[in-house]
């Protein structure tokens, strides 16, 4: 709880001193399993990406483990390759605990589990992807009220989302169930951050959405926030300046947030209002950029970085240059980049900050994504 209203420095001073039974919210005793799943939900809602994985995978490797905290670790597991862009492994982490939810082991979990659900889907199909569940995600049952209260993002995103596949009674009952949340729990910020954020967009208010920025808690969402606010400033000629700046905070928070695939977007927004000097801003460090890559993108990578054609690439590599296509498709977003101008600025940077050299980096991504198949 303390987690979702955003009181991070409380709840360090909790998990990271487990052994005085007086700041525990557990009892006396807490168990490796629970205190684990307790940093990575905090990591991840700090922005540390790396530290929420490794520790959510210690707890599944952890025998005897409990239903709940192992779907739990599967969720944060799952929203963490959400975040990075990789939709085939959240899809992966939500399949391996659909017996769960067949079997009625969800309890508690059950709007997590929609939640991560619809951001995958949406990510699949886009938009209308959701669209089929959006009633259920707002008839204020038990599933809904608990992603609303789960997910300081739920309310904007459920109104962008009804919105934009034109169903605003949809986006109007979603500013309700906010605000009704918000008012059950008074002291709750943010929810009330949520539900002004949800209010503010629904009805193209700035002065709603600007105060919602500033007392939101929770740093990807404050991101979305801000980023909402851009996109409405921009629409007005006389503010487009003024909106560069705000989406630029947008992007610097959503890099705090350990998002950085998020800034893509506000790249591209920054691109389409004229703005030209952000190649190499907001981006991930080199070699935490490269291991994201296959065996087979790096080698495309490397030579595309170097000058070559997509069909002088292919007959390099022996590949068609449709494949070549595909895997630059691929690259783009795991180095933040959207040119091949970029790429080669990009690639540079990583060819004199490494401590390996390529050939290394590519056999343990080659070992990795085969550990991964045979797994």
């Amino acid at each position: 709880m303390l987690i979702r209203r955003g009181e991070f420095d409380r709840v360090r001073e909790i998990l990271y001193h487990p052994e005085d039974p007086n700041i525990s919210l557990f009892g006396p005793t807490i168990y490796p399993a629970e205190l684990l799943l307790a940093r990575s939900h905090l990591a991840f809602m700090a922005g540390d990406l790396d530290a929420a994985v490794a520790m959510s995978e210690q707890v599944l490797a952890q025998a005897g483990v409990a239903d709940q905290l192992r779907i739990a670790s599967r969720l944060i597991l799952a929203l963490a390759a959400l975040r990075r862009v990789d939709v085939n492994a959240a899809s992966s982490h939500m399949q391996m605990i659909a017996d769960d939810a067949f079997m009625g082991r969800l309890t508690v979990l059950t709007g997590q589990c929609a939640w991560v659900n619809a951001r995958v889907r949406e990510a699949q199909w886009g938009t209308e992807g959701v669209a089929p569940f959006m009633e259920e995600l707002v008839d204020f049952g038990p599933v809904s009220r608990n992603v609303f209260l789960s997910q300081s993002a739920a309310a904007p995103w459920l109104v962008r989302s009804a919105l934009k596949t034109d169903q605003k009674s949809m986006a109007r009952q979603a500013v309700k169930i906010a605000q009704k949340l918000a008012g059950m729990n008074p002291h709750h910020q943010t929810l009330a951050a949520s539900a002004l954020h949800a209010k503010g967009l629904f009805e193209q208010n700035l002065d709603d959405m600007w105060h919602a920025a500033e007392t939101q808690l929770q740093p990807w969402t404050r991101a979305s926030a801000m980023e909402d606010i851009g996109k409405c400033m921009a629409l007005e000629r006389s503010q487009q300046d003024q909106a560069v700046r705000i989406l630029e905070r947008s992007a610097d928070t959503y890099i705090s947030a350990g998002a950085p695939r998020d800034v893509l977007r506000i790249k591209k927004r920054l691109w389409d209002l004229g703005v030209r000097h952000h190649q190499s801003r907001w981006r991930i460090s080199p070699q935490r950029a490269i291991v994201d890559l296959t065996e087979t993108e790096i080698k495309v990578a490397q030579l595309v970085a170097q000058g070559m054609t997509n069909t002088q690439t292919a007959k390099h590599l022996f590949l068609s240059p449709h494949t070549v296509a595909y895997h630059l498709k691929k690259i783009f977003p795991k180095l933040q980049v959207s040119s091949r101008v970029e790429l080669a600025r990009v690639w540079t940077d990583i060819v004199v900050s490494g401590t390996e050299s390529l050939e290394v980096i590519a056999r343990r991504a080659h070992s990795t994504s085969a550990n991964e198949r045979s797994g």
